[in-house]
């Protein structure tokens, strides 16, 4: 490299799972070279683990305060790159000229010679009217901090309620659980009686996880039957209000505080070309992940319309999906820049944790099942391989201690 020549910009938009994952494996390839700078830049200082938010949102107020719930979500930049040569600018993104090989900040404006877009999701309402207006979402920090006021409130203030959760899918199931457990203890502290207030899931499919396995499906409904959690399937929310919602067009029901987990879409990228998007508004990309006609553009995680190669289908929008998509554009990258062909994408093994309040989990795979407090010792297991993958094993072991330190008030 000549002494005055300007150093090469490879630029990462998001710091979630497929962000943070794609900027440590570029850092690990491109060690030695200082011909490229690696930089992620994100709205926030900390990658937020999404896969504890719904125990975050049911942590207690007498026991856990807003601080403590931060962290144990919320991974800061400092720690992950703290021994790497990624650089992190904390920044809005305002939108992305691919043609002109640039994207615009509301600090900056930074030029790239590789792009990979990984901005994330956001809830997707599906057009039902007022749902964005009255339902809480469970997609940030901010929301989780929210709903556990919310539910603290409506102890305090009432002596019976509804509480509707939209969707029975993960996150509804997961945060089900949780949220029995945080009524429990709210009135427990505020002395209601708790059997007063009513958990209902409303899920569209015929049963919890649709599409997933059905001996699954029946043991999250068994266990959320057990601790009395009231489930409504083959039913749609078709309307949102102040207070009440309609079910399939004409059926009218209270409800204290709705709380939408119903699905995701992309977000929508602030991109100045018109992009060929599908009806979860995610990006059209080739094989290896890249954009046709701009092939130093990789758009991977959320954000991306992945076909699989096997079943011919998208692949589903989940945290290992991204890792697994981050990793093989990273190695890409690498690739085009030592000018080796690039290796098209195959996605990763389906492998699930359901966590059902308590130390009880359903860890799926297609040839094994496993629930109850085994399944719960392989989440915990799982959620101490991603720090470990992202911090230095001292740092995660110290983040997993406190995470559980926290989360087991919930139980």
């Amino acid at each position: 490299m000549k002494p005055n020549q300007e150093k090469k910009n490879i630029v990462i938009l998001g710091g979630g799972y497929a962000g943070v994952r794609a900027a440590l494996d570029l850092n690990n390839y491109l060690h030695d070279s200082s011909e490229y700078e690696i930089i992620l830049i994100d709205r926030q200082d900390y990658q937020t683990y999404y896969s504890g938010l719904y125990e975050a949102a049911a942590t207690e107020h007498a026991l856990v305060d807003a601080k403590k719930v931060k962290r144990t979500v919320a991974i800061p930049f400092t720690e992950i790159f703290s021994k790497t040569r990624v650089k992190v600018f904390k920044a809005f993104i305002d939108r992305i000229d691919i043609a002109e090989g640039k994207v615009i900040t509301d600090s900056r404006i930074m030029p790239f010679d590789y792009l990979v877009v990984a901005m994330g999701s956001v809830a997707d309402f599906y057009g039902i009217p007022n749902l964005d207006k009255y339902g809480f979402t469970l997609k940030s920090l901010e929301d989780a901090i929210m709903i556990r006021n919310r539910v603290e409130e409506l102890v305090v203030k009432k002596d019976s309620g509804q509480i509707i959760i939209g969707g029975g899918g993960f996150a509804g199931a997961e945060f089900a659980g949780e949220l029995h457990n945080l009524l429990k203890h709210e009135c427990q502290q505020h002395q209601k009686d708790p059997n007063n207030f009513k958990i209902l899931v409303v899920e569209g499919g015929s049963n919890f996880l649709p599409g997933l396995s059905d001996k699954v499906s029946a043991i999250i409904s068994h266990r959320t039957a057990q601790m009395g959690i009231e489930a409504k399937f083959s039913t749609l929310i078709t309307e949102a209000g102040s207070g009440y919602v309609i079910l399939n067009l004409k059926d009218r029901m209270e409800c204290d505080l709705l709380i939408w987990t119903g699905g995701v879409k992309s977000c929508r990228l602030p991109v100045l070309i018109n992009l060929e998007r599908d009806k979860k508004d995610r990006t059209l990309v080739e094989p290896v992940l890249n954009l046709k006609n701009y092939p130093q553009v990789f758009v991977i995680g959320d954000n991306a319309c992945v076909t699989d190669p096997k079943t011919k289908k998208a692949t589903a929008q989940t945290a290992q999906e991204a890792i697994n998509q981050a990793k093989y554009t990273a190695k890409n990258i690498y690739r085009s820049i030592t000018q080796k062909p690039l290796l098209p994408y195959h996605a990763g093994p389906v492998r699930f944790i359901i966590p059902v309040t308590g130390k009880y989990a359903v860890f799926y795979t297609p040839n094994l099942i496993i629930a109850g407090l085994a399944g719960w010792v392989v989440r915990k297991l799982a959620d101490l391989r991603y720090f470990s993958s992202i911090l230095p094993i001292f740092t995660a072991l110290k983040f997993w201690l406190f995470e559980n330190k926290i989360f087991m008030k919930n139980d």
